[in-house]
């Protein structure tokens, strides 16, 4: 399936294998340069978006720059003000245009990292995670207002608000989940996984409190924060460590553990890719998003009724689920990865260029 009949499909039908399946082949492209403007900052949660980036790093068709944005406070200071003033979100901020292509990963509405870049252009790409709907109100009109030819939206749900509420915006856009760097990360044979049970990341509190005790009454080896203030992970290293030697990952998206966050909002998240791509066996609650990538089962739905019981009983018999593991595996390598969400975004800003 090319490219363009791809992407006209993904506007209804089922999302399996469709977004890890666009390959580019030999196109004649007309941009040969693109900068990739990014923060300095070094937080966690900004681990997807280098994953990204280092995957885009290593295209060779085209020439690569990496900026990293200064001043990064006044900046953000700059857009606060920008949202508190509403009428002038139909301003056109725009300079003159070099004609040079920006592409920035944001998270949420950190519009700061544009400044003042896509000022000078008209080929500005966005990708954005975390875009809640009590933002939604200033977010999708600062689209146009910083000159976003492209946005790719990391959650479904988020792109059908953005065509229902802002239907006259400038500023095209589209669905495109999280993707992963599978090399990044490693797994253990099963028989040397010695963590049973691994929460990281956003907690599900009810369902902790659920499990902690008996599983540890059961001597099975259950990782998660003890302190609130604490990381459970220095550094990322640490992380795909714990991950390689869990048998278990516990996943629930953040409208199930932050509804006053997200509201409605129920994506795939990093956290699921890199279970899968470390061979680990997630229990939890499967994202809406995840319903339609995936056209099979992939994880192992929550009992809340019997929660310890489950995760006992699951780990009585882990290796029936070596399977459904394996799939996993397999079909995050082959169908989720950057290289697969890039190919899409390299094919839209062509398509603008």
């Amino acid at each position: 399936m090319n490219t363009s009949c791809l992407l006209a499909v993904m506007v209804g039908g089922n999302m399996s294998q469709i977004f890890g399946l666009v390959t580019l082949g030999r196109l004649d492209m007309r941009f040969s340069k693109i900068h990739l403007l990014e923060s300095q900052e070094k937080a966690y949660f900004l681990d997807g978006i280098k994953e990204l980036y280092n995957t885009i790093q290593k295209d060779n068709s085209i020439l690569i720059t990496r900026k990293i944005v200064t001043n990064r406070r006044i900046k953000s200071y700059l857009v606060r003000k920008l949202v508190s003033v509403p009428c002038l979100f139909g301003l056109k901020f725009r300079l003159w245009n070099n004609r040079k292509v920006n592409f920035a990963a944001l998270i949420s509405g950190d519009f700061s990292v544009l400044i003042p870049h896509a000022f000078y252009s008209q080929l500005n790409f966005v990708y954005m995670h975390d875009v809640w709907p009590r933002f939604q109100y200033w977010i999708f009109p600062l689209l146009d207002l910083f000159n976003i030819r492209h946005v790719f939206f990391s959650s479904k749900q988020v792109w059908a608000d953005h065509l229902k509420k802002f239907p006259k915006s400038r500023c095209q856009s589209m669905w495109l989940p999280e993707g992963i760097d599978a090399n990044e990360y490693s797994f253990r044979p099963y028989h040397e996984k010695k963590i049973d049970v691994l929460e990281f990341g956003r907690r599900y509190e009810k369902y902790h409190l659920l499990i902690k005790d008996r599983l540890g009454a059961n001597s099975k080896y259950h990782v998660y924060k003890h302190k609130e203030s604490d990381l459970l992970f220095q550094e990322k290293s640490d992380l795909v460590e714990a991950l390689a030697g869990a048998k278990i990952v516990i996943c629930t998206p953040s409208n199930i553990t932050h509804p006053e966050r997200s509201e409605y909002i129920s994506s795939m998240t990093l956290r699921y890719l890199q279970a899968m791509a470390s061979k680990c066996l997630i229990v939890g609650i499967t994202p809406l998003d995840m319903q339609e990538l995936f056209d099979y089962q992939t994880i192992v739905e929550i009992d809340m009724e019997n929660a310890a019981e489950q995760l006992l009983e699951v780990l009585s018999n882990y290796d029936s689920y070596f399977p459904l593991i394996e799939r996993n595996y397999l079909e995050v390598r082959k169908n989720h990865q950057w290289i697969n969400r890039w190919d899409i975004i390299k094919q839209k800003i062509e398509e603008v260029k």
